[in-house]
C-alpha cells in the first residue's frame, strides 16, 4: 500500500520542522544590526500618509465654506441692490418670498 498525498505532506512537514528546530540562530555583529535599523528608519513612514488625508479633507472643507460664504454674501448684496432699500429691504423680501424660507 502506498502512502497518500496527505501522509507524504505530513511527513515532509515534520522533517522540515525538525530541520528548522535543529538550526542555530545566526550571530550578527552589532554594526550590522545598527546599519539595518538605520536603513529602516530612513524608509518613508506610511503613518504620515494616513494622517495627511484627514488634514487634506479639513483644508478642502474650509476652502469650500469660505467660498460658499463669499458667494452667499455676493448674492445677498446683489439682491439688496436690486431692491434699492439696502439690507433691511432684503430681509423684508425674504420674509415675504416663500422660496427663500
Amino acid at each position: 500500500m502506498t502512502p497518500s498525498n496527505e501522509e507524504k505532506i505530513e511527513k515532509l512537514t515534520r522533517a522540515l520542522a525538525r530541520a528548522h528546530a535543529a538550526q542555530e540562530a545566526p550571530q550578527f555583529s552589532t554594526n550590522w544590526v545598527y546599519a539595518i535599523m538605520r536603513e529602516v528608519r530612513r524608509q518613508p513612514s506610511r503613518a504620515r500618509r494616513t494622517t495627511e488625508v484627514p488634514q487634506l479633507v479639513w483644508r478642502a472643507a474650509t476652502v469650500v465654506v469660505f467660498l460658499s460664504m463669499i458667494v452667499v454674501g455676493s448674492v445677498l448684496a446683489w439682491d439688496a441692490e436690486q431692491i434699492h432699500t439696502g439690507f433691511s429691504g432684503l430681509f423684508t423680501e425674504a420674509t415675504m418670498d416663500p422660496t427663500l424660507l
